[in-house]
């Protein structure tokens, strides 16, 4: 791991200066980073025409906090989030987490990344429809051991399951399948999942995307509640302004590079 310091920012006041100072958004000075990127860019090739997604995106995520990070459609929200979750490689540029670079590192380590340190919400849930909701939740585990280490444990990760959907209100719910499921339950049943290995920083895109009103509001007020109470970092793609009025800072991308 290196030993290369995270770059801290100024203070908050100077955040409208960011744009005319190469798109970093400062933090304030107490705040330590998690996460940060260095000059990231991203293009994908579309009936054999390049066409440019981040174009040098430069941001710093604080450690525990919560950080929103908004745009129209097509502004680049989500492909900077597989960047950040590892799902996807940048073309150029750099991603810290924790003065450890992992953009760069073999696909083996990224696996073990994601399921140990880093947990993924997506707005389509991603929940196996052959498997009940305490098994989904128990997948990560399932995957990150060996068969007969899972089996040697699974007494307490099946506890460690049932205490997190307990937590968001799913613990009746615990033999049913997706499909007897709303959308709010198989979205808080991916909440369960992705915390159930105790991640240091959680990435969700779009949760309430596909949820009415109500069940946006409980879904947003648990995941909240969650990472509060853990001490998790969270960083969320969001287009609603309800949510982001709720963040601890906002990250806007325009064009494929942060504008405030």
């Amino acid at each position: 791991m290196s030993s290369k310091p995270a770059v801290m920012g100024g203070n908050m006041h100077s955040a409208s200066k960011a744009g005319q100072s190469g798109g970093r958004v400062p933090l304030r000075v107490a705040d330590p980073v998690a996460l940060r990127t260095v000059n990231l860019k991203k293009s994908y090739r579309r009936k054999g025409i390049e066409v440019p997604v981040l174009k040098g995106v430069d941001l710093e995520i604080a450690d525990g906090r919560f950080t929103v990070i908004v745009g129209k459609s097509g502004s680049g929200k989500t492909t900077l989030l597989h960047l950040l979750g590892t799902l996807d490689t940048p073309d150029s540029g750099e991603i810290w987490y924790e003065n450890e670079r992992i953009d760069n590192l073999p696909a083996r380590r990224k696996d073990k990344l994601r399921n140990q340190t880093i947990g993924m919400i997506f707005q389509f849930y991603h929940l196996l429809p052959e498997l009940n909701v305490l098994e989904n939740v128990l997948v990560p585990q399932m995957v990150g051991f060996r068969f007969f280490s899972y089996l040697r444990q699974r007494k307490q990760f099946v506890a460690r399951a049932k205490e997190l959907l307990d937590r968001v209100g799913l613990s009746h719910r615990l033999n049913h399948r997706p499909n007897q499921l709303s959308g709010g339950e198989m979205q808080r049943t991916a909440i369960a999942r992705s915390l159930i290995t105790g991640p240091s920083l959680l990435l969700a895109d779009e949760p309430t995307g596909n949820l009415d009103e109500e069940n946006g509001q409980i879904v947003m007020q648990t995941l909240l509640q969650l990472c509060r109470d853990d001490g998790i970092t969270l960083a969320l793609v969001t287009h609603d302004d309800r949510i982001a009025s709720q963040a601890d800072r906002t990250i806007r991308l325009v064009d494929g590079k942060v504008a405030c």
